[in-house]
């Protein structure tokens, strides 16, 4: 009797085991490995919320490389509407406020990423002002275009140097962060800096021009509202 409970115990580990490793494994699949180290943040293209531009040391994560999909995240809210402007099982989720967003990625045994990670993962290697590249670009990107012409699928246009897509443009994307304005100096400390009730978004959409896909680029947002441009992608932190 002990013989067999210690059997079905075994098999029963080795089961949570194989799962967890099959888990792991299509998260790797799916997601890039961003380095650690530091970047420049923010840019001097922008408004007072954008500046001044600063240096940030972050962890190594990973980060998906699409936007979540429509079918993907029917998964996991089944009753979910979709939007005109996004109908297709591949196009981004849209229609979803931040709660949601970020429920989803701790179903997913992740979280959104913090606005300097979806930075620096944006940037690329080379650390450029869209994640296609230095310069505006439409057969790179899905921005500035009629707002009829909606969005294109989460695997549209090519990968940029960390192998994500669509970071500039196609659909914002919330962030976990609150919105602050970033420290003027190294003495003023984040208690210092003023909070906001809003959430972060990051990247421009279909209808944005090339101003606002610029990857150091700001929008707030009440964490409540849903729009038709306004998706998400989740990350993950690296088990040490």
């Amino acid at each position: 009797m002990r013989k067999t409970k210690k059997f079905v115990l075994g098999f029963f580990l080795f089961f949570l085991f194989q799962n967890h490793l099959a888990g792991a494994l299509q998260i790797e699949k799916k997601t890039s490995l961003i380095p650690a180290g530091e970047f420049l943040m923010g840019t001097e293209e922008g408004t007072e919320i954008e500046r001044p531009v600063h240096k940030v040391l972050l962890k190594e994560f990973r980060i998906s490389r699409f936007e979540v999909s429509n079918r993907e995240f029917e998964t996991f809210q089944p009753n979910h509407t979709r939007s005109a402007s996004s109908s297709c099982d591949q196009c981004p989720v849209t229609m979803i406020n931040w709660f949601e967003a970020s429920s989803y990625c701790k179903k997913k045994n992740g979280r959104l990423p913090s606005e300097a990670e979806w930075e620096k993962a944006a940037r690329g290697p080379a650390g450029y002002r869209y994640s296609f590249g230095e310069n505006p670009d439409q057969s790179k990107s899905n921005f500035a275009n009629e707002f009829q012409a909606g969005v294109k699928t989460v695997s549209s246009f090519q990968p940029n140097g960390f192998g994500l897509y669509n970071m500039s443009g196609n659909v914002w994307e919330w962030v976990d962060d609150w919105f602050s304005f970033y420290a003027k100096s190294k003495k003023e400390t984040l208690r210092e800096v003023k909070m906001f009730n809003e959430k972060i978004l990051r990247g421009g959409s279909w209808y944005n021009t090339a101003y606002y896909i610029n990857v150091g680029m700001r929008f707030k947002l009440d964490p409540d509202i849903k729009l038709n441009s306004i998706g998400f992608r989740c990350a993950w932190d690296i088990q040490q």
